[in-house]
């Protein structure tokens, strides 16, 4: 459950993050009514509405950071090496064999969000999706939390079928709410996101693989309250669009935290791999995917103000 509950505020933190970009890139292509809603927000710094969201983006990060915040409780690495030492080779070819799994699934799962994305696009959703942004972003949201928790509570052996279909459905709802970002970035900036991601993902799953101790999954406690903050800065810069250190705590903040969640989530895939009696490799990979997404959005994010200044 506490590893859902990490799920719901990464996917939280990165549709909020997704949708206060869109609102400042593109709001001349909203409807009339989104653009009076962003107007009344943007240009009326003293109304209750602005205050009373900043307030709750706060609280609602103060609560993540609390609730994150406390101490997961995992076997030692020197009992794992006991372990590994005794197990011999079989041990090895086991553990080697669930995190090829776990990594096979996220390959899997960054392709299926990739496929969803481009399809939609090539269908002409964009425009769709510009005519109501805020409607579909929050509902994908929430059916990809929904699909999650559902997912997770699967059994991997004895549902295989219903684990995979809801494998997919979050993929495809993830991919979803992608649309917007992507097709506004274009297929260059995308591409280029997309092989920056991978290097990360690569570079810090790697780091924590090889680590001889646990400091990255012993710096949960710390990404928890990093999380926090984020996600109040997510939520506070869609009421307070104009501000500059939000925007930054947000996009270059979030960036560097979910590089360190990338190498935490790697090692607690290892140590499930060592010590778990069962094994689900879907469940395993969501953390990744998670830190997969958030990261190519603020790249994506962080490449679009790279070009937009270039042309000014």
């Amino acid at each position: 459950m506490a590893q859902f509950n990490t799920l719901f505020q990464r996917a939280s933190v990165r549709s909020s993050t997704t949708m206060s970009k869109i609102t400042h890139v593109t709001r001349r292509a909203f409807t009339q009514q989104s653009q009076s809603v962003y107007n009344t927000i943007r240009h009326h710094p003293n109304t209750g509405l602005k205050y009373l969201g900043g307030a709750g983006a706060v609280a609602l990060g103060g609560y993540v950071a609390y609730s994150l915040s406390r101490p997961a409780t995992y076997v030692p690495s020197q009992t794992r090496d006991l372990m590994s030492t005794i197990g011999g080779p079989a041990f090895a070819k086991t553990v080697r064999n669930r995190i090829a799994k776990t990594y096979g699934y996220l390959a899997g799962s960054v392709v299926l969000t990739g496929a969803t994305t481009m399809f939609l696009l090539s269908r002409g959703f964009l425009a769709r999706y510009m005519m109501s942004p805020m409607l579909i972003s929050i509902g994908s949201m929430l059916g990809a939390m929904a699909a999650i928790h559902v997912t997770m509570r699967m059994d991997y052996d004895y549902n295989t079928v219903g684990k995979h279909l809801g494998w997919c459905a979050v993929n495809g709802l993830i991919g979803v709410s992608l649309v917007g970002l992507c097709g506004i970035a274009g297929g260059a900036i995308v591409q280029q996101a997309a092989l920056i991601t991978g290097c990360i993902i690569g570079g810090m799953s790697t780091a924590a693989m090889v680590s001889p101790n646990d400091t990255f999954l012993r710096m949960g406690p710390y990404l928890g309250v990093g999380l926090g903050v984020v996600i109040a800065a997510s939520l506070g810069g869609m009421f307070f669009p104009g501000s500059t250190l939000l925007m930054n705590i947000s996009l270059y903040g979030g960036l560097g935290l979910f590089g360190l969640y990338t190498a935490h989530d790697a090692q607690r895939v290892l140590h499930d791999a060592q010590v778990a009696p069962r094994f689900d490799p879907i469940s395993e990979q969501m953390g990744l995917y998670m830190d997969t997404i958030n990261i190519f959005v603020r790249v994506v994010q962080i490449l679009m103000m790279a070009q937009g200044g270039r042309r000014k």
